[in-house]
């Protein structure tokens, strides 16, 4: 739920992310995520979905409670650091910067700010701080 307890978010195995008005039960925006996610959580301003693979911004009408209906499917767009739905890269704002050779890649993971720790498939967790040069 939002803070607000306005809206419901909810993942599904079909690798979407679907935003709900709690009250109506209206779905108000359907993202792509191309990845099955198991951890989400509304940031303070429900304007950004916390994952297990980085922030993903929302539609910011779903966020105002708008009651328009946003059904149509749009493609997630993260933001600041994540890793990449197929868990090949670790992105910025849904830009590739390093790829992840196939035995560094997550088969769990959590993203918190500037760090990020996968669990690979060996049973290896490895955890980077991503620093990126402010220009």
């Amino acid at each position: 739920f939002s803070h607000d307890s306005a809206r419901l978010a909810s993942a599904s195995y079909d690798w979407t992310v679907k935003i709900w008005d709690a009250s109506s039960g209206e779905c108000l925006q359907t993202v792509s995520i191309n990845k099955v996610l198991f951890r989400i959580s509304f940031d303070t301003t429900s304007s950004c979905l916390h994952t297990e693979i980085g922030t993903i911004a929302i539609d910011p009408l779903s966020a105002l409670n708008i009651t328009s209906s946003i059904t149509d499917l749009q493609d997630s767009q993260y933001q600041g650091r994540a890793l990449s739905p197929d868990g090949a890269w670790i992105t910025y704002n849904s830009e590739n910067l390093v790829w992840l050779p196939s035995e560094y890649r997550p088969s769990c993971s959590a993203v918190s700010g500037k760090t990020i720790g996968v669990g690979v498939g060996s049973g290896k967790v490895w955890i980077c701080n991503v620093e990126l040069d402010e220009f």
